[in-house]
């Protein structure tokens, strides 16, 4: 049987967020520390994710793969139009329209 390691984090809550907090403990039956710990896990993994893609998305700029943004407004905007716009296409010229092109 493995332990589970944890570390303890002080926080400063209003006393409604804490009075909230009570209550949905209460009434999910689980602990404020179960919930507090379960929505910061959340939050960070949300955060991870989103700065990956962030750095992606830089790193295909970088590489000379994408849209500018003058290209893509035009083409949005035209959306729905009696004079639609083809899709804009990258920079280098390629189709990107597979995964990992």
């Amino acid at each position: 049987m493995s332990s589970t390691r944890t570390a303890t984090v002080s926080i400063r809550l209003t006393p409604e967020t804490k009075r909230q907090l009570d209550v949905l403990a209460k009434s999910t039956d689980r602990s404020v520390n179960y919930l507090v710990s379960d929505a910061i896990s959340i939050y960070v993994q949300e955060q991870h994710r989103q700065f990956e893609s962030i750095r992606r998305g830089f790193a295909e700029i970088e590489a000379g793969h994408y849209i500018p943004h003058e290209a893509m407004k035009a083409w949005l905007l035209s959306l729905g139009s009696e004079r639609e716009l083809p899709a804009p296409q990258c920079v280098c010229g390629k189709s990107h329209d597979e995964p990992g092109q």
